[in-house]
């Protein structure tokens, strides 16, 4: 069978990043509960250049995947037709990765959710804010928002 030594490297690398990423991540969940737009706006930059490292990585490992003729297989189908010393060493670190995989998106959707929900109340705030006050185009005209029943689509 063929050599997996560049696959387990390239597995531990995944899981390395992701060990570097979810602090990021919860720094910036932190950072948005309280109302730190500089801070998160910080993580989202750090986020971005972890992302290009992360699709480097897909493609190595996708690559690697196909030269183990392994192309298209899951986690799980490769554990089931490589030989028992190699899935005895790959199991741990799919394990590792699954789990840190799932941390992180705990963490993303959290922070995610906490940013939607102060993005709806500053523009509720603007909202009730604007109530009252002329609005106007691009251009500077004056906006007559309000509509006739006469103009609605049919």
């Amino acid at each position: 069978m063929s050599d997996f030594s560049k696959f387990i490297k390239i597995i531990e690398e995944f899981i390395a990043l992701f060990d570097n990423l979810i602090p990021i991540e919860q720094e910036k969940l932190d950072a948005a509960v309280k109302n730190r737009i500089t801070f998160v706006e910080d993580c989202m930059h750090k986020e971005q250049a972890a992302v290009l490292k992360l699709r480097g990585l897909e493609q190595r490992r996708e690559a690697e995947q196909k030269r183990l003729g392994l192309e298209g297989y899951t986690f799980r189908r490769i554990l089931e037709e490589v030989p028992d010393e190699t899935a005895s060493t790959l199991s741990p670190l799919f394990n590792q990765l699954s789990e840190r995989v799932s941390l992180f998106r705990s963490v993303s959707d959290s922070a995610k959710d906490i940013i939607e929900v102060n993005l709806h109340m500053v523009q509720s705030a603007l909202a009730a804010e604007a109530q009252g006050q002329d609005t106007y185009s691009a251009s500077g005209k004056k906006k007559d928002d309000k509509k006739h029943f006469t103009s609605r689509s049919v």
